[in-house]
C-alpha cells in the first residue's frame, strides 16, 4: 500500500514535468504591487518622507509609467487616524503630470521594481500631533488606446487606467509636537 502511495505521487510529479516539457504554455500573468515605507516618528513642523515602490509581481513584462504623479487618480496618499478615520487637511495634492512621451515609460520585467521618495510638509497629511495609519493607492490616469496612439511603446502588456488601482500595504507613524 505504502508503495502504490509513492507510486502514485511519483507519476503525478512526471505527468506535470512531462506537461511542461512538451510545449504547454503556463498561464502569463501581468501584475503589478506597491508598497510604501518611513520613518516611525515626525514632528508636525517638519516633513514626512515616503518611499513608495512599485514592483512587477507577475512574470511577464510590463510597461509603467514613471511618473506616478501625487493626487487623487494616479498616486493617491490616504491617512488615517488611530480611530480609523479618513484625515482630510486644507492641502489639495494636485500635481499635474506632463503629457506623456516614450522616455516616460519603463519596461519592468518580473520581479523589477523602481521607485521615488515623496517628502512633504507633515500638515499636507495631517492636521495634528497623533498616531496615524498611511497607504498609498495607484492608478494610471491614461487609457492604454490612448497610450498606443500617442506614444511609440513596447508592444508589452501596459498598466493602463482600464487595470484599476492597486492599494499598498499600512504604515503607521507618529506626528510628535
Amino acid at each position: 500500500m505504502k508503495n502504490a502511495i509513492i507510486l502514485t505521487l511519483l507519476s503525478s510529479v512526471v505527468a506535470v514535468g512531462s506537461a511542461r516539457l512538451s510545449g504547454e504554455q503556463q498561464p502569463v500573468v501581468a501584475a503589478l504591487s506597491i508598497s510604501v515605507r518611513s520613518a516611525e516618528a515626525y514632528n508636525i513642523k517638519g516633513n514626512i518622507r515616503l518611499e513608495i515602490q512599485i514592483e512587477n509581481v507577475g512574470s511577464e513584462s510590463l510597461v509603467v509609467w514613471r511618473h506616478p504623479g501625487w493626487g487623487v487618480g494616479r498616486m493617491n496618499v490616504r491617512v488615517l487616524d488611530s480611530s480609523g478615520k479618513e484625515v482630510f487637511t486644507t492641502f489639495l495634492a494636485d500635481e499635474i503630470p506632463p503629457p506623456p512621451r516614450e522616455n516616460d515609460f519603463i519596461v519592468l520585467e518580473g520581479g523589477e521594481f523602481f521607485g521615488n521618495h515623496l517628502s512633504e510638509v507633515a500638515t499636507h497629511f495631517v492636521n495634528t500631533p497623533g498616531t496615524y495609519d498611511i497607504f498609498v493607492e495607484y492608478t494610471n490616469p491614461l487609457p492604454e488606446e490612448y497610450l498606443r496612439k500617442s506614444s511609440q511603446l513596447p508592444h508589452l502588456p501596459i498598466w493602463s487606467r482600464e487595470r484599476g488601482t492597486i492599494v499598498s500595504n499600512r504604515i503607521r507613524i507618529d506626528v510628535t509636537k
